[in-house]
């Protein structure tokens, strides 16, 4: 019961912070590339930073999560980015359908490619509502592995890391598949892949979601894709730095790992010569390519969630039941306080997520009875400052979207218990 209590007081809590800060931005922006920026100024907005090795497949993989993300396919939501962008993707993915086309080319050394997704629903009167941005970064992969490497690619490379709210790090499963058939290339260039994207992790405590592209290479390690996850998770674990960053970090921070295709598990095949190649009579079926990016808002609450203070949060709220509102009000303020001071600690100074930190609350806490809860409260308060029902849908509207975004992550971890890495030896 005690803890019934105090989840409904954090989510009061929640109300009172959310309802400062929903239509703000915070005065920290992510600087854009050259010629690009985020389609939608005023939205809560999450910086990634995608990582990895020259030809691991991060374009691919960007390219295959637009395609799959820009109409809604059973989903309650799309994702939209500003048309130049809609363009290279859309030319990547073509590249990547065309069974007589070479595959797209890698990201060059001194490209910096921002992608600013918009993720949109339906809002009152079947408009379209924007939610939230996520701004991809995705960096040249010859920065992680060549020794000249250095300057201000690298700073900004870094300074990225430092400002990002989750990072997502590329594991070629083209490497993976050569380790372990036995390769003692393999063996060196993945040592060299893992250890040099942990290092980069390490310099910041943030949500990371590992990605193991081609894993149609990896399909027949085993029948069980999460039996054969499994596998591969134990091999990565053998890499003393990847097994550090999951002992040291999982504990405070969300660490996944997820198998990707691009392609779909009838597309390419190896040839003689050990060659990724298209098969001519190959059917494109990406799987898997939109859960990084489902996984981003989902990781990024939980570890707002887990930097507060729940000794201190109960000693405020044991005073909720105080006598007098304004004894419970100066309770609520506490912990509202409390709240921003986690999500500065996880964020840095003023975190850009608390401007939806109402509606994160409503569709994304795991707590007991929280919609109820929280519908209630917005209720009482939407009465007192007459707020229009247009206003009400569209916010009951975000609130499904970010509902829905945690049931994929849901079902990614009861589907691939693998998935989720934990401390462990």
């Amino acid at each position: 019961m005690a803890a019934v209590l105090i989840g409904s007081a954090v989510l009061i809590a929640v109300v009172v912070l959310g309802l400062r800060w929903w239509s703000h931005r915070s005065a920290r922006t992510t600087v854009p590339a050259p010629g690009s920026g985020p389609a939608h100024a005023d939205l809560p907005t999450f910086d990634v930073v995608a990582l990895g090795t020259r030809g691991s497949g991060k374009t691919m993989l960007l390219a295959s999560m637009y395609s799959q993300l820009q109409t809604r396919s059973g989903r309650g939501y799309y994702v939209t980015a500003p048309f130049d962008q809609v363009v290279r993707l859309n030319q990547w993915f073509g590249e990547v359908a065309d069974p007589q086309a070479g595959w797209p080319r890698s990201t060059g050394t001194g490209e910096t490619r921002l992608f600013s997704f918009t993720v949109h629903t339906e809002g009152a009167y079947a408009r379209p509502l924007p939610v939230l941005t996520v701004n991809y970064l995705d960096y040249a992969g010859g920065l992680l592995t060549d020794p000249e490497a250095s300057g201000p690619d690298l700073t900004e490379l870094c300074a990225r890391i430092d400002s990002a709210h989750a990072l997502i790090g590329i594991i070629d499963g083209f490497w993976i598949r050569r380790l372990l058939d036995g390769d003692l290339v393999a063996k060196t260039r993945m040592q060299q892949i893992v250890t040099t994207m942990v290092h980069l992790m390490l310099r910041v405590d943030r949500p990371v979601t590992f990605v193991i592209t081609k894993w149609d290479l990896l399909q027949d390690i085993a029948v069980d894709e999460d039996e054969r996850l499994g596998f591969v998770r134990k091999h990565l674990m053998h890499n003393q730095n990847f097994r550090d960053l999951v002992n040291a970090h999982a504990a405070h921070r969300v660490v996944r790992l997820v198998p990707v295709s691009s392609v779909g598990p009838d597309f390419t095949a190896l040839d003689h010569a050990g060659i990724v190649v298209k098969r001519p009579d190959g059917e494109l079926r990406p799987t898997n390519t939109d859960l990084p990016f489902a996984a981003v808002v989902p990781d990024v609450w939980d570890q707002i969630e887990q930097g507060v203070d729940q000794a201190e949060l109960a000693a405020v709220f044991a005073r909720l039941g105080g006598p007098t509102a304004k004894g419970r009000a100066a309770a609520l303020s506490d912990a509202a306080g409390m709240l921003t001071q986690a999500a500065g600690r996880v964020f840095g100074l003023v975190n850009p997520v608390a401007g939806a930190i109402l509606d994160l609350a409503a569709g994304l806490h795991r707590g007991p009875s929280v919609e109820q809860q929280v519908s209630t409260a917005l209720s009482a308060r939407d009465e007192r400052s007459g707020v229009e029902a247009e206003l009400r849908f569209n916010r009951q509207a975000r609130i499904t979207v970010l509902r829905e975004l945690r049931s994929w992550v849901d079902v990614l971890e009861g589907r691939l218990p693998s998935s989720r890495l934990g401390s462990e030896v």
